[in-house]
């Protein structure tokens, strides 16, 4: 496999017990050996279906990562820390903090190049932990920072992280165990690591049987082609007798048939339930070890043993152990695969210990109370020895099944760690302390718990979402709300609707409509008009409405956000939009008056919360109208600009901004008005840190306004990086858009096509990733249309066949008006001038959908081409008219846009001077085209230009300059890339490779 081949996958099935994670672990000396890492991951049954930490099992195995880089050289964690920083910045490193904190260590600390290695990772770890308690405060005082969009967020960094681990070359194997366990959030980020990876690194995943419809089992179809299934059975008799014999060390296995038969039938060749059967049976005495070897009673064991199974055997086992010693052990089976000796020793001492006087720190007394059980193979240290974990899932679950009344004492667990957990360790632990109180939540009936109890949830809810785990925050927020009543109104009015304003912003995001639907009618009752000081309240329930309707296409969104606008004071008109929008377009361009970039730089940002969420929510009507009712955009966008020049700046302000400048382009002002504010955007963008608009603002500047100001070329960059922004933090519309623009430019600035070509596959590629269905019929029109330059055999009427008026209803979309717009250019290059003027007179609205922009004014130039191609042949009324119609809107666009558009007016301009017969101004015009098409480096375009002038030439003649320039017009499009059109013009003219004067022929 070659090292960018996606990462191998191997999954082995079956029960517990028969050895799954052994046989797996046996990778680990070989890869460590090789120089690689075998890290390894946990789920467990506890924690599914209800919460823990979130992305424990995922947390743990890059904690391995970390402590491994660590433990090699210093060249290897300079080389793994500068790229991963490299790569992850700012706000990324915060959000994948809170995801995976271990990554902290790498990300988040100092280089450590120059200082001794031990030294300096003891002092590192120190200030790590400084630095993570000030960014977990960080994050808590804004929950909502990464709720919008963060999962797609942090599965973009989780890939990318992944995706430089992989880079670094050395070997990487990801033992996954108990897969079945692992809810969506986690299958969602396990998606994002296997797209991220690639060879050498490898997936191992563990699992137990499943029902059909489990999520894991949908996304491992994703793995074929790359994955390995491996089935592992329970042993059969006569294994069960060999295995029997070699434990108790007997040669001769008909010795031992018996024993092994009676052993077969109580654990039907479980290998683990095997070995535990036998330690049983020596423990109980009915299997003992004799001066002729081991000696057992069979008629004994079958009348004591037989009905027991494993989990009973390790129970009444676990009893005869000392009462410190069962007590480690149910709290330890309460707290999922592992627990820090920390928390296991505060819950000792509060649970067994009745006295104060008892001195010991916390984890020695974990270390007393687990040394029999760790005698016995039930527990392990762990191997930073600050944590312990059992052996094997069913001694977990013999463990649990010891506690009679389990809600009772997980609630209790719950209260002793609130009460008793160091205050600065609180968040660290938050997670667990909730987790255990929602097992015993039904039990709480004093006022002071519930409401510290709804604290506690709420917190965890509010971390869990920083973290963009919404199925662990849907649970916490949930139980919050349990943990609530009626009365709670009144007395805990904030308490009350933080919790449920979280629970149904976490309810839409998860796409439970449900609930969100229940808890936004109970928030409306509480926070509407009745309630005095409760807007801010009423805006941000209204908000979380307004995107639910919108992501269901409810055409309602826009009104239900109108009122609630009206309501906060901004009012909207319903009627005579047309001149509403004037007089806003008057006043926004009043308060403008005067104020310069760095005016509005200095603008301080908004305070107000209640004006904050009010741009929050214009915003969103904004991008509501976009879609459903344009005539409202330029309105909406007038009160967001007027808001932040009167309040202070929003996050809201950059595309507010950048999509004014798109308005005064699109109603005809002066270009330099309309770039000036779309500079201003770009620079709000990069003050205020607005990452999740930057595809919006990216799109209305370079997409837009500034097609007419700059070199086409030099604005796919820019579109690039507001491609890329969008699909890192999941605002897929824009960075779609983004990506559409990206293939005009790339078709229309002139590059070679090859280079076209993998500009649009990589396009592609990443546009199938992230399914935007749009984005991908536009990458095909725009691909064919290559090939058909190129000559690719079934390209050359790919218009008709693909993007007929018959597939697409609507030919006024933008879709089939690009498609037609594709079809004329190359209809016009290629000299089929009948065809392409059908087509330019048929979808003359091409103008108005893309008033603003360059792109009416490059559609004008080759439906005037068309149409003066065709007057040199055949002199109508309706092609004069229409020449006169481009070469005037030509003559406008070049003063727009002298960069981009000057040759294309000059070349119509000389074309119809050769209609006129006025010969020297046609040649003038000729002249001009070509210099100004090298000047824009439009190299088709330029090639066109030489291409039509040489026919004048031979009009004229003028055989020796047609040759000169036909040869030049031959020369442009191979540049380019054109083998048909470069065919096409040796046929035209036979004698091209001649070097003497030469006439085209009867064709």
């Amino acid at each position: 496999m070659s090292q960018d081949s996606p990462a191998a996958v191997i999954i082995i099935h079956g029960d517990s017990g028969l050895g799954k994670t052994k046989l797996a672990e046996t990778l680990r000396s070989h890869v460590v050996e090789d120089d690689g890492y075998f890290i390894k991951g946990k789920f467990d049954q506890l924690s599914y279906g209800s919460a823990n930490r979130p992305y424990q099992g995922i947390a743990s195995a890059f904690a391995e990562y970390c402590t491994a880089v660590e433990q090699r050289s210093q060249e290897t964690w300079s080389e793994v820390a500068t790229k991963l920083r490299r790569e992850i910045k700012g706000d990324d490193v915060k959000l994948l903090f809170q995801a995976i904190p271990s990554l902290w260590k790498i990300l988040g600390g100092e280089s450590n190049q120059e200082e001794d290695t031990t030294s300096h990772r003891r002092h590192s770890c120190d200030a790590c932990q400084h630095n993570i308690n000030e960014e977990e405060e960080k994050v808590q005082e804004s929950p909502h920072s990464f709720s919008e969009r963060g999962s797609h967020r942090l599965n973009y960094l989780i890939k990318r992280v992944v995706s430089v681990i992989s880079s670094i070359g050395d070997p990487i194997v990801l033992l996954i165990d108990d897969i079945q366990w692992a809810n969506k959030t986690d299958l969602d980020v396990l998606k994002a690591l296997f797209s991220g990876a690639h060879n050498p690194f490898m997936f191992i995943f563990t699992a137990r049987p499943m029902d059909s419809n489990h999520p894991f089992l949908r996304m491992s179809d994703e793995f074929e082609g790359y994955k390995t299934e491996i089935m592992l059975q329970s042993l059969r008799r006569n294994s069960v007798c060999e295995l029997v014999a070699e434990i108790l060390r007997i040669g001769d296995t008909s010795e031992c048939t018996s024993l092994a038969n009676f052993i077969f039938c109580v654990t039907d060749g479980n290998p683990f339930f095997v070995r535990q059967q036998i330690i049983s049976l020596r423990d109980e005495g009915l299997l003992r070890f004799g001066s002729n070897g081991w000696v057992w009673d069979i008629d004994a064991i079958e009348k004591i043993q037989l009905g027991k199974n494993v989990v009973t055997m390790l129970s009444e086992k676990m009893q005869k152990l000392p009462l410190l010693t069962q007590q480690a052990l149910k709290i330890c089976s309460c707290m999922g695969s592992k627990i820090d000796l920390y928390i296991l020793g505060l819950l000792v001492r509060e649970t067994h210990f009745v006295e104060n006087s008892y001195t010991e720190d916390n984890e020695t007394t974990a270390k007393t109370a687990i040394s029999m059980a760790v005698q016995e193979g039930l527990l392990v240290v762990t191997q930073n020895g600050k944590g312990v974990t059992f052996t094997h899932d069913s001694i977990n679950e013999a463990a649990y099944s010891t506690i009679k009344e389990r809600a009772p004492y997980h609630l209790k667990l719950g209260k002793a760690l609130h009460k008793n957990v160091c205050p600065n360790l609180l968040n660290k632990y938050l997670f667990t302390i909730a987790a255990q109180l929602a097992r015993g939540i039904e039990l709480l009936t004093d006022d002071d718990d519930r409401i510290a109890m709804a604290h506690i949830f709420l917190r965890a809810g509010e971390k869990s979402m920083s973290a963009s785990a919404f199925s662990e925050a849907n649970f916490f927020f949930a139980h919050a709300i349990s943990s609530l009543h009626k009365d709670d109104w009144n007395n805990n009015y904030r308490l009350c609707c933080d919790i449920y304003t979280k629970a149904a912003d976490t309810a839409f995001i998860q796409d439970a409509g449900n609930s969100m639907d229940t808890y936004l009618a109970i928030l409306f009752d509480h926070c509407g008009r009745r309630k005095k000081g409760s807007l801010l309240d009423f805006l941000n329930a209204s908000y979380i409405q307004v995107r639910s309707l919108a992501s269901r296409e409810d055409p309602s969104a826009l009104d239900v956000g109108i009122e609630a606008l009206r309501l906060a004071g901004v009012n909207l008109p319903s009627r005579n939009l047309a001149m509403h929008t004037i007089v806003g377009l008057a006043k926004t361009r009043c308060a403008m008056k005067g104020k310069s970039a760095d005016k509005l730089l200095q603008l301080p940002p908004i305070t107000d919360k209640r004006m904050i969420q009010t741009s929050r929510l214009l915003h969103l009507c904004v991008l509501i109208s976009n879609s459903w009712n344009q005539k409202m955009l330029p309105l909406l966008c007038f009160r967001i600009v007027q808001l932040n020049l009167t309040h202070g700046m929003s996050k809201a302000m950059p595309s507010a901004m950048a999509l004014y400048g798109a308005i005064l382009s699109r109603f005809g002002y002066p270009q330099t008005e309309a770039a000036k504010y779309g500079g201003i955007a770009l620079a709000l963008t990069d003050k205020l840190e607005c990452n999740d608009t930057m595809a919006n603002v990216a799109l209305l500047t370079f997409g837009s306004t500034f097609t007419t100001i700059k070199k086409l070329s030099d604005c796919q960059q820019p579109l690039q990086a507001g491609y890329d922004s969008g699909v890192k933090n999941g605002d897929y519309s824009y960075a779609m858009s983004c990506g559409v623009v990206i293939g005009w430019i790339s078709f229309f600035s002139g590059q070679r096509l090859s280079k076209v070509v993998k500009t649009l596959e990589q396009l592609r590629t990443s546009m199938s990733e992230y399914n935007m269905i749009r984005g991908l019929k536009h990458n095909r029109i725009f691909r064919n249309a290559v090939d058909h330059c190129l000559g690719v055999s079934g390209a050359s009427r790919f218009y008709m066949a693909t993007y007929s008026d018959d597939n697409i209803g609507n030919k006024n979309s933008n879709l089939v008006l690009c498609a037609k717009f594709v079809e004329l250019v190359c209809n016009c290059i290629f000299c089929n001038y009948e065809l392409a003027f059908a087509i330019s007179e048929k979808f003359q609205q091409f103008g108005s959908t893309f008033a603003g922009t360059i792109w009416p004014y490059l559609y004008t130039f080759y439906r005037g081409m068309t149409a003066i191609s065709l007057l040199h042949i055949s002199r109508t009324k309706q092609l004069i008219r229409t020449t006169k119609f481009c070469l005037k809107e030509l003559r406008k666009g070049r003063k727009k846009s002298e960069i981009n558009l000057s040759h294309h007016s000059y070349l119509l301009e000389a074309e119809y001077a050769v209609f006129r017969k006025k010969y020297i101004s046609a040649e003038k015009f000729y002249l001009l085209a070509i210099e100004h098409a090298d000047g824009a480096g439009v190299t088709h375009e330029h090639a066109y230009a030489c291409e039509r002038f040489g026919a004048y030439h031979m009009l004229m003649k003028n055989h020796d300059a047609a040759y000169k320039q036909i040869r030049e017009a031959h020369r442009l499009y191979s540049k380019w890339g054109s083998r048909p059109k470069c065919e096409l013009l040796k046929k035209k003219y036979p004698r091209f490779d001649e070097k003497e004067p030469f006439a085209p022929t009867s064709e």
